[in-house]
């Protein structure tokens, strides 16, 4: 893979996870907190935001737990790809300016 594809891919990746997140934290406020820190208990579904739970439907539940499990993985992507186009931006040769000219 050439270097621009990379770039591409990455670029495209790290702002996925950006959009992710803020999508993330949106959903979050809305429900009023996360399933991943909620609990399911005898057929009713709680968010959890700092220990304040919050009934939901199922169908939300089931929502907020892949989202938040989405932005563990996107998360992590995006950085990894941020670390990757700082390292093959200092591989790349740069042509030197000309001289300015008063």
């Amino acid at each position: 893979m050439n270097i621009e594809t990379e770039k591409r891919i990455c670029t495209i990746v790290f702002f996925v996870a950006i959009i992710n997140f803020f999508a993330f934290i949106v959903g979050t406020i809305v429900l009023g907190g996360d399933a991943v820190n909620g609990k399911a208990e005898g057929g009713h579904y709680y968010v959890s935001n700092h220990g304040k739970l919050v009934e939901v439907s199922p169908a939300a539940f089931t929502y907020s737990r892949i989202h938040c499990y989405a932005v563990w993985t996107t998360h992590p992507l995006g950085i990894f790809c941020v670390w990757l186009l700082a390292r093959r931006e200092k591989q790349i040769p740069r042509k030197p300016k000309p001289p300015a000219t008063a």
